[in-house]
């Protein structure tokens, strides 16, 4: 199954342009006649909302004052087009404008560019977390698991786990992960090979992708993933999502756009697994959206590159917390360092001088990302292994069945007690993000003051007529909605 984005990214799009409306008319901001993003410039690429009906006549007048890529999107009141310094001050002037818009940046930074060259001993990965001795049991088989990352490629050991392919960038890629990423990050939880094997090697996947070859994508693209998700997670029977990229935490989870996103996706049922990033050692540096208190959150340990559990210690780079509502993050560890998973020939990550290139099926990498992966794979093997588990419970079990790491409280994973460990007692009396509840009561959905809100049945709602198009966007942060820093967290 293969697609491209469509109708959801369009609706998504029309909520961007809600939210900048409304933002338009907070104090202390400096709008021009028109509301204009203040990332916006001439030469930029922008999007332009207009009055009913007029996008045509609003197209030609951009195009005479010198735009060009101009686009003129009827059904949505929508213009697209790359300004130029007189486009930019005429539509900032015109009556039929309402807003203008920069397309705003996912951006992958921080990270290497390419696979390890000769790094450190490599490590065992899957026996480290017990996941080998966790087969006998569970291997996820039955879940298929969601991946927002740079495609997943056609790889002989995950012949037959990719079940679905979704393109949100849309930039006339040939290749199906023309970056390595998402393919590598698969590759930890669901890769069967003879030799090589992920956490959980019989789950299914599904690629969702929103970053470009070199790690970059657009706000817009991220949000129509989450869109597809809720409409589609029953039919694909998805439990989990991987997301292997984070961005600053700016500002209350309750005000950050992308924490209201994940949490949609973890009271509809799916696990939602997300990387804690790189910014360590320093504390409060944990990105969003493993910010977010409801979901599974993972750092990094390194394992010196032996199965001994003596010499573990947590990875210097590995962020930490407390978040900015004062949660202490992350709820767990895996390995993290010189972490051995896919390697497709060719794409960004593989490109070096032919003579330090790797060879083969397999490379490596450092970094967050691939933590969050076997995570990510431990979750899809205790859903095999207790269909009935929520979110939470996948949570608490994993960190029921994590093992010490010196020198910190976080638990490192293992996944073969997890299967049988009663899972500890978490996301108690925490509060859904307010970005959320108001989608929800935008959605027909209205809550009561005082709820106590661990007694909602979040099944009895109708997620696939949840749209972020009713989103009362006034409660969002617009710093947390920029993205101008997000990365898929590899160094």
């Amino acid at each position: 199954m293969t697609g491209q984005m469509g109708d959801s990214a369009r609706r998504l799009l029309a909520a961007f342009f809600a939210l900048a409306l409304l933002l338009a008319s907070l104090p202390g901001t400096n709008w021009t006649a028109v509301p204009t993003d203040p990332d916006l410039s001439a030469g930029d690429y922008a999007l332009v909302q207009v009055a009913h009906g007029t996008a045509g006549a609003v197209a030609a007048k951009a195009t005479a004052a010198g735009a060009t890529d101009v686009a003129a999107l009827d059904k949505l009141d929508l213009v697209t087009a790359r300004l130029s310094a007189d486009a930019l001050r005429s539509l900032q002037s015109d009556p039929r404008v309402s807003y203008l818009a920069a397309d705003a940046v996912v951006e992958a930074s921080g990270r290497e560019d390419h696979f390890e060259r000769g790094k450190g001993r490599p490590s065992p990965g899957v026996q480290v977390v017990d996941a080998d001795q966790a087969w006998t049991g569970a291997t996820g088989r039955g879940v298929t698991v969601a991946l927002m990352d740079t495609g997943i490629a056609e790889h002989p050991d995950l012949e037959g786990s990719v079940v679905a392919r979704m393109d949100f960038v849309n930039d006339g890629a040939t290749l199906l992960d023309p970056s390595g990423h998402g393919t590598f990050v698969a590759g930890l939880i669901a890769a069967h090979g003879r030799t090589f094997s992920g956490v959980a090697p019989d789950a299914k996947l599904v690629s969702l992708r929103v970053l470009d070859q070199n790690g970059k994508g657009t706000m817009h693209a991220v949000l129509a993933a989450f869109d597809w998700l809720l409409r589609n997670r029953a039919a694909m029977h998805i439990k989990v999502l991987n997301l292997s990229f984070g961005a600053p935490q700016r500002s209350s989870y309750h005000r950050e756009l992308l924490a209201g996103v994940v949490e949609s996706a973890w009271f509809a049922g799916v696990t939602v697994v997300a990387a804690a990033g790189n910014g360590g050692p320093a504390s409060g540096t944990v990105a969003m959206p493993g910010a977010d208190p409801f979901v599974i959150t993972v750092g990094s340990f390194a394992d010196q590159g032996t199965l001994a559990t003596n010499d573990d210690r947590e990875s210097i780079f590995s962020s930490r917390g407390p978040t900015r509502d004062g949660f202490a993050k992350p709820d767990v560890l895996a390995p993290g360092e010189h972490i051995v998973s896919l390697r497709v020939p060719g794409t960004a990550l593989d490109r070096e001088a032919a003579d330090t290139a790797p060879a083969g099926p397999y490379a490596r990498l450092t970094g967050t990302s691939a933590s969050t992966a076997m995570a990510t794979g431990a979750a899809a093997d205790v859903l095999e292994a207790h269909r009935a588990y929520s979110p939470t419970q996948v949570k608490g079990a994993l960190i029921a069945g994590g093992r010490r790491i010196v020198g910190t409280r976080t638990p490192g994973l293992d996944v073969d007690d997890a299967l049988t460990v009663r899972p500890a007692r978490v996301n108690a009396d925490l509060l859904p993000s307010r970005v959320l509840l108001r989608l929800l009561a935008a959605s027909g959905n209205v809550f009561s003051p005082g709820l106590a809100w661990e007694g909602i049945s979040w099944e009895g709602i109708s997620w696939e007529a949840v749209s972020w198009e009713g989103v009362a966007w006034e409660s969002v942060s617009w710093e947390g909605v920029t993205w101008d820093s997000v990365t898929w967290e590899l160094r």
